[in-house]
């Protein structure tokens, strides 16, 4: 707990051994996926190639990027410098080499009861269009056995999102089932870009909508930056900078506007889904912005809908913070403490970790800041006895 306050982590994510796919990947894949080897011919950290295309293009977009300089001007930043860049702050992570052990050690530093685990290459393996969808899947098993693995070290407290296979929704169907029956899943991530051209109002995702809500699992959207397919790189080109920003703000609310406009929400009304690590203020104004239109378009172009936009996001979505926002509050007033949720973050280079949960109770009355904190249990569906298995094991 946090100060007397239950502490659902919404999205806290893991650091994948560079062996993973070495020891976890189907054998007849294994020829096109090529891990980036040390001295010693052993996996290490770096960028993987998949049917010979890296997983993430930021390498390549970024080679004429200017030279930092010497220090960083931080004097008018309104955000307090990420405590995962302050010297000595994840040592005991990376001296355990990202162990599940570090795991609950980095949970503890923060006060979380649970924690829902996402991945970080993991973010980019299928970052593409036009994969082979059983390579596609593969790298998924792969990827969900580990994470089952990983979790199964304190069951109670770790608890995962499986990865689903975008280029084919049957076989991403047949990966959640399996996940959620026989691995545990509470639900899984997809990442809020185009995929093969179908948008998320496209009634070719309605199969894995449907079982989303007959399993009564989460969906989450988790961004991240260098997609292949992202047309934020053909916008803002090799600066990151330009893209993280785009990409997780701009994406998530691209993600919103078809999932409300095009009906999935009304035609799935039990879906619950996250929008992860992209703050949260911009929902409030995107939501505005739908319903200004509201009148002008419903019967025309969306008669279908049932609920103004703002009743479909309370009813179906949250939105995860970071703790340190200056607009939690005033958020809090326009869509609701209980639709918003924390993801830490940790233990990637721009979280706040090991304050963003005092950070919150800082910026936010208490009230406000104990729903937040336990928003990430009700998006997952956790229960009083999930809190009591969490509490007898801590």
């Amino acid at each position: 707990m946090k100060d007397g306050l239950r502490f659902v982590d919404c999205d806290m994510h893991i650091m994948e051994p560079p062996d993973l796919f070495e020891r976890y990947l189907d054998p007849k894949f294994k020829d096109r996926v090529v891990l980036p080897i040390g001295a010693d011919g052993r996996p290490v950290r770096g960028t993987i190639v998949i049917d010979g295309l890296p997983t993430t293009m930021d390498a390549e977009l970024q080679q004429y990027r200017k030279k930092s300089k010497a220090t960083a001007d931080t004097a008018n930043s309104t955000q307090p410098l990420s405590g995962s860049r302050i010297t000595g702050r994840l040592d005991f992570a990376i001296q355990r080499k990202y162990d599940p052990e570090a795991q609950l050690i980095g949970m503890e530093m923060e006060g979380v009861d649970i924690a829902v685990l996402y991945p970080t290459t993991g973010l980019s393996l299928l970052a593409r269009d036009n994969m082979d969808p059983r390579l596609s899947l593969a790298l998924c098993q792969a990827y969900n056995n580990w994470i089952h693995e990983f979790c199964r070290h304190r069951p109670e407290r770790l608890r995962f999102v499986a990865m689903l296979p975008p280029h084919d929704v049957h076989l991403a169907c047949r990966e959640l089932l399996r996940c959620v029956r026989e691995l545990g899943a509470v639900g899984s991530f997809m990442r809020p870009n185009l995929v093969n051209g179908h948008f998320w109002h496209s009634n070719y995702w309605d199969p894995l909508y449907t079982l989303h809500e007959d399993l009564n699992v989460t969906w989450g959207f988790h961004e991240g930056t260098g997609a292949w397919y992202s047309h934020m790189n053909v916008l803002y080109g090799e600066n990151r900078f330009y893209r993280h920003v785009a990409s997780h703000w701009i994406e998530m609310q691209l993600a919103l506007i078809a999932m409300i406009i095009g009906g999935v929400f009304e035609f799935h009304p039990r879906l619950r889904v996250g929008f992860l690590e992209a703050q949260n203020s911009w929902a409030p104004g995107v939501l505005s912005r739908i319903e200004w239109d509201y009148p002008q378009y419903r019967e025309s172009h969306a008669p279908y809908l049932t609920l103004t936009p703002k009743e479909y996001f309370r009813r179906n979505c949250w939105a995860a913070v970071e703790g340190s926002e200056p607009e939690i509050e005033a958020t809090a007033g326009l869509i609701g403490a209980d639709r918003m949720c924390v993801s830490t973050d940790y233990p990637h280079f721009d979280s706040n970790f090991p304050y963003v949960s005092t950070n919150l109770l800082k910026n936010v009355p208490r009230e406000i800041a104990a729903q937040i904190l336990e928003g990430g249990a009700h998006l997952y569906n956790f229960t009083e006895e999930d809190f009591k298995k969490a509490a007898a094991v801590a």
